[in-house]
């Protein structure tokens, strides 16, 4: 999937009126409320996350990646980096030991959040902010999470 379409995807969630087909995921709300709980509190919103470009295609805004990738002591790596990354991407690797973060992990990320059932009423609102979890561990099992709910899409 293109990042335009999976965009395109996450924004067309906003205009779904009842979305009673989407199934609850006792984990992801475990995760979302966790997530409120939180004193301080960073976020984004898909409109910052993303540049037109001339030529009316999409970028990923570098200052919101690195944004997001500081808050977790990541490194952003785009997916066509090729060399010597070992495991980087490995699906065998276990959250606590990446070092990276890519560009499907920040909208599997932003996928998982919208699937949330307290988003629902938040997708009518025009600049929607996507919280930034203080716990690696909680953005890698949202990550696991938007791509599972991807996947099942698919299907």
């Amino acid at each position: 999937m293109r990042m335009e379409d999976y965009l395109s995807k996450i924004n067309n969630l906003r205009l779904v009126e009842h979305r009673v087909g989407l199934c609850v995921n006792a984990e992801l709300e475990e995760l979302i409320l966790k997530i409120a709980l939180e004193n301080s509190q960073s976020y984004f919103t898909l409109e910052v996350l993303f540049q037109k470009t001339n030529n009316n295609g999409m970028v990923l805004n570098p200052e919101t990646v690195q944004f997001i990738a500081n808050c977790y002591g990541l490194m952003f790596m785009d997916e066509k980096v090729t060399g010597n990354v070992c495991f980087a991407h490995s699906q065998e690797l276990r959250p606590e030991f990446k070092q990276s973060c890519t560009t499907i992990d920040v909208l599997d990320l932003s996928y998982a959040i919208l699937h949330s059932s307290l988003y629902c009423e938040d997708l009518k609102i025009n600049e929607l902010k996507i919280p930034v979890p203080q716990d690696v561990v909680v953005f890698w099992k949202l990550v696991q999470i938007g791509k599972e709910l991807r996947g099942k899409e698919k299907e």
